[in-house]
């Protein structure tokens, strides 16, 4: 019980910090296809089934809660002040993933038709990060005030968007916010503990957590190895959404690689339990 709350607060982490996939961090915790099975097959296994399934993700979902509660202040103070080291802890976590994902293949060998797909899966992340550079970075957006019936439904659509991220590796959800300018307010939110705002993005979660957890299960039943090189192209090519750039200076340059270092490291030690 106690190992899936800390994973499931490993994976809320995640989903707190721009660039970074909880769905990645499943896959390497070990977790992601018993997670994708127990929520697309909800309604479609015996009763017995079902209860093992609803003891498993009630304790992944509180520790998911109990992370992002407890971290969002965290993760906004350590982006504010101490972005780019933040940023290579966690670009160290994501290159230290991919072995993760390469060992669930079935196959040696990609095909060609999996080579493409690992192709087509990387123009998702390159597609975000030039849509970034077009348009500039949203994360300053301005709190929102009232809670007018478009932007209630907005925040149930971010969290619709956001609660699939959590499902698909590489796809960060926090990333997704920041493309529709509510990162910055949902961060502040739950920081601030505003229960309506809170409560209609998880609603959204939600319903977008339980339609791609049934696409992303039916998949990996029926194209195992397809399925994973194009996970492993997003994930590959979502580094160039996460690299902060580099200060030339001795001390920047120990502090960024002891910070790449230590997130090799974590997912090394998490690997290993």
């Amino acid at each position: 019980m106690f190992s899936n709350i800390w994973k499931g607060a490993l994976i809320g982490i995640a989903n707190v910090i721009p660039g970074v996939s909880g769905g990645t961090l499943a896959l390497i915790l070990g977790i992601y296809e018993r997670l994708t099975e127990a929520i697309g097959e909800f309604f479609e296994c015996t009763h017995k089934k079902r209860m093992e399934y609803i003891v498993f993700l009630s304790q992944i979902a509180a520790g998911v809660v109990g992370g992002i509660l407890l971290f969002s202040k965290l993760i906004k103070y350590l982006f504010e002040n101490h972005y780019e080291g933040t940023s290579f802890l966690f670009l160290g976590l994501i290159v230290a993933s991919l072995p993760a994902v390469i060992h669930h293949r079935k196959k040696i060998t990609p095909t060609r038709g999996e080579s493409v797909l690992f192709l087509i899966g990387g123009l998702i992340p390159l597609a975000f990060f030039f849509y970034n550079v077009h348009y500039g970075n949203t994360m300053q957006a301005m709190i929102a005030g009232d809670m007018t019936p478009y932007y209630m439904g907005k925040l149930i659509f971010c969290g619709v968007m956001a609660g699939g991220a959590m499902i698909i590796p590489g796809i960060s959800g926090s990333l997704l916010l920041i493309l529709l300018g509510e990162y910055a307010n949902i961060v502040g939110f739950v920081s601030d503990f505003k229960v309506v705002p809170i409560g209609l993005v998880g609603v959204g979660a939600v319903l977008g957590i339980v339609l791609f957890a049934k696409v992303m299960d039916k998949l990996l039943k029926r194209y195992h190895d397809e399925t994973l090189y194009f996970v492993l192209g997003i994930i590959t090519f979502s580094l160039i959404e996460v690299w902060p750039g580099i200060t030339m200076a001795p001390m920047s340059i120990a502090r960024d690689l002891i910070a790449f270092g230590a997130g090799v490291i974590l997912v090394k030690s998490i690997r290993s339990r």
